[in-house]
């Protein structure tokens, strides 16, 4: 079975490690092909794989005729049995297009939901059209679903179903090479990398530690300076995926601070690695993290508050070996990369096997509400 897989953002980041996922774990029975931003991350390092990859331009406007036709071309050379969406960009260039071809769309947090009055609106009404040209939508968290029905987003003959993020288990790597407390992510008004700084200055006596790179780099780098931070904060640059995973082993927290969130790879990869987790509890994080038991979480952004839950983890040693042991279990027990990868296949089998719209309705009575078992 072959299957387009479409993300228009081929940046490092939790969305195209998913797309990787998919790509190298769906089984011998899938032939994907990648449909990507030309000369990105996720385009070079699809191809160093073996993976047949697409690139195209992504970025000019969201109405951009280019983008569209690139798709349309993409579609008619592979003739692909499915074509799998991944966030609202790629999704949105694929509702233009004739749905002779299944597809499903795999919504990786509402973006739109975080923005003012006139980007929200517009947002809002990308998702409400193309949610109602897609056969079948994915939600990584169940925050986002709930989110979905309560903005009146999802339409009662699309099927859906909640499928946590999950990861192969990774093996903790004890080294004594330290290097504080750290964040990772892009530098993005999303990850809002200004609140660790602010943490930062809350905690003079700690080593601390960035690593990514993005829209913000310049800034973040010149607020280091301006802060007087320079000694205390090391700035890392940009990290592909193993040097990111080798650098969070070496952390003695792992500080998440976004804004909003789906349900990022980021804290299973440190709970695999039994590193502690200290984040804002936004989207879909608290579904993985349980504050107290399998991390640490702030109500809001409160740098005042996350430093203090950073300073009970470092001091207490008997709270920091409780909450790893605790977030390593729950990691393999129920945010595996097999069970992801069966309830996609799964999901795959349904909406190609849904030729007229009454039975995509059955399949939205049986779907409706579903979601990962056991969380």
């Amino acid at each position: 079975m072959k299957i387009l897989q479409f993300v228009a953002d081929g940046a490092p980041g939790g969305g195209t490690n998913h797309v990787m996922q998919l790509l190298k774990g769906l089984g011998a029975n899938y032939e994907n092909v990648l449909l990507t931003q030309k000369d990105t991350y996720l385009f070079d390092l699809a191809k160093s794989n073996g993976i047949k990859v697409i690139g195209g331009d992504f970025f000019r406007g969201r109405f951009d005729r280019a983008a569209i036709a690139t798709v349309r071309e993409a579609i008619a050379d592979e003739r692909p049995a499915l074509v799998h969406c991944h966030g609202g960009r790629a999704g949105f260039f694929r509702s233009f297009l004739s749905r002779e071809i299944p597809t499903t769309y795999t919504v990786h947090g509402f973006h739109h939901a975080q923005k003012s009055l006139v980007p929200k609106t517009m947002g809002w009404v990308g998702e409400y059209w193309t949610m109602r040209r897609m056969d079948h939508v994915f939600f990584v968290s169940d925050y986002d679903r709930q989110l979905a029905v309560r903005q009146r987003l999802l339409p009662r003959t699309t099927s859906f179903r909640v499928v946590h993020n999950g990861i192969a288990p990774l093996k903790p790597n004890p080294t004594s090479e330290r290097l504080g407390v750290g964040f990772i992510g892009r530098f993005v008004y999303q990850k809002n990398p200004e609140l660790f700084l602010d943490v930062v200055e809350r905690m003079p006596d700690q080593k601390f530690v960035m690593a990514g790179g993005g829209e913000l780099d310049e800034k973040i780098r010149a607020d280091v300076n301006s802060r007087g931070l320079e000694d205390r904060v090391e700035l890392l640059g940009s990290l592909d995926h193993r040097s990111a995973l080798e650098f969070i082993s070496k952390l003695d927290v792992l500080v998440m601070t976004p804004r909003w969130e789906g349900l990022p790879l980021l804290p299973l990869e440190a709970m695999f690695m039994k590193v502690p987790v200290v984040s804002t509890a936004v989207g879909g994080i608290p579904e993985v993290i349980q504050h107290g038991e399998t991390g640490m979480l702030s109500a809001s952004e409160n740098a005042d508050e996350l430093a203090g839950h950073i300073s009970d983890i470092i001091a207490d040693k008997k709270l920091r070996d409780s909450i790893v042991e605790n977030a390593f279990e729950r990691a393999h027990k129920h945010f595996s990369q097999d069970a992801m990868l069966t309830q996609i296949r799964d999901s795959y089998v349904r909406t190609l096997s849904c030729e007229s719209t009454s039975e995509r309705v059955a399949t939205t009575v049986r779907e409706r509400g579903q979601q990962s078992p056991g969380v």
